[in-house]
């Protein structure tokens, strides 16, 4: 009877718990949340989609890992909270989240330093392992901490923000859709809502290993210089040209990031369709790192060529932008070089090169009040719509050293 009764119960037993097909390799996929501002309620509905998903079993080679700092329930963004390095796991329909590190509420997701400090303590935890790592946050692409929301480039110390830090802004429209503008967080000073941030050259220096892929769940990541400053950080890149919306990624299918074989355009097809079924809005693409190279010198070849007619594209010239509200730094990279004249044979020449990089794309008819009629997958600087200040930081980037595209 007992043998019966547990021959019944094991083939009873879903699929979850099925022991049999252990990975062939580590995976560690860390989900880092820096929710400490207006998003925070968010963010934790995407990580309570994310706990009703398929997670690892205990004793499971895929480890599924999240990062998080959140605001209190009423976004008393006075009251400083702890942040938390938690792995989950799922027995037998039965949640675990065992805590590996919890850092002091005085520290921020957004720091640089408490970035590298963390994926420190995963690659200490798990070394040899392959890594995937997704950030959920506000994002302003590689404008410089501060730009998008004082419209001034902030002048900042060595390695730390300096005490002046912009104006903590979000939702410019009230009366349209939340949507997530990586890395912002609320500090206060003096009754003011000051913004920490992190430019893209401190998070790349802060990631301390290698990645097969890095998903930004964040608005407007999707350009070029994003894509280029992290190609030797991250295998596969994935992100949005446009803002995102404040629901953010479709986390019910975290299962496609820690298969044996992660599938990256997997995943963003999921998040896309969740979308566009809903007849809302999305872009999303995916980058591979290892052509990127060769697409750098293609279009350093294309912007000597054509740099009077770009430099000559303006916020008036038709180029078809990824921003809202003014925020003009965000253009599609193949329609500035259209505009630009480019001619039949190196619009081929540019199409391989472009081809050669993007596993994934895909957009909806419009994002919120933009007309989305050109979509190459990257947007890209403007330097006729920038100032003199912002082209002097441009030529910091790896993307600008790589391609003059500002001299």
């Amino acid at each position: 009877m007992f043998s019966l009764l547990l021959a019944t119960m094991l083939c009873g037993c879903t699929k979850e718990s099925d022991r049999s097909a252990y990975p062939r390799e580590e995976f560690v996929l860390v989900y880092y949340c820096a929710g400490f501002n207006d998003l925070s309620s968010n963010i934790q509905s995407n990580l309570s989609v994310l706990k009703k998903a398929d997670l690892p079993f205990k004793g499971s080679k895929h480890k599924l890992l999240t990062f998080t700092h959140f605001a209190t329930t009423n976004n008393d963004f006075n009251t400083l909270t702890p942040s938390h390095l938690v792995q989950l796991t799922k027995d037998f329909g039965k949640i675990h989240a065992d805590t590996l590190l919890t850092l002091e509420p005085t520290r921020y997701a957004t720091d640089p330093e408490v970035m590298h400090e963390v994926l420190e303590a995963v690659r200490n935890m798990y070394p040899n392992a392959h890594y995937g790592l997704v950030v959920s946050s506000h994002g302003t692409g590689w404008l410089p901490a501060g730009k998008y929301s004082s419209g001034s480039v902030i002048q900042f110390s060595n390695r730390r923000h300096a005490e002046g830090l912009p104006i903590y802004r979000y939702n410019e429209n009230p009366d349209e859709p939340k949507v997530k503008t990586f890395g912002a967080e609320v500090k206060m000073q003096n009754g003011q809502k000051l913004s920490q941030e992190m430019s893209i050259q401190s998070m790349a220096a802060a990631i301390p290993m290698h990645l097969d892929y890095l998903l930004f769940d964040a608005c407007l990541m999707g350009g070029v210089e994003v894509a280029y400053e992290f190609k030797d950080v991250a295998d596969k890149v994935a992100f949005s040209p446009t803002e995102v919306l404040a629901d953010g990624f479709d986390y019910s299918d975290i299962s496609t990031l820690l298969s044996d074989s992660p599938s990256i355009e997997g995943f963003c097809k999921l998040y896309f369709d969740h979308y566009d079924k809903m007849n809302s809005y999305a872009t999303i693409t995916v980058v591979n790192s290892s052509g990127m190279e060769a697409f750098a010198q293609t279009c350093k070849t294309l912007f000597s060529k054509y740099r009077s007619s770009i430099y000559a594209l303006n916020t008036l010239s038709g180029v078809q932008p990824y921003f809202r509200s003014g925020h003009h730094w965000f253009y599609d990279l193949q329609d500035i070089l259209q505009k630009a004249g480019m001619s039949p044979a190196d619009k081929n020449l540019f199409q391989q090169a472009l081809d050669s990089c993007i596993s994934y794309k895909a957009t909806t008819p419009m994002f919120l009040s933009i007309d989305i009629v050109t979509y190459s997958g990257l947007s890209m600087y403007l330097p006729g719509a920038g100032d003199a200040g912002l082209n002097e930081f441009y030529k910091t980037l790896k993307w600008n050293k790589a391609t003059d595209l500002v001299e």
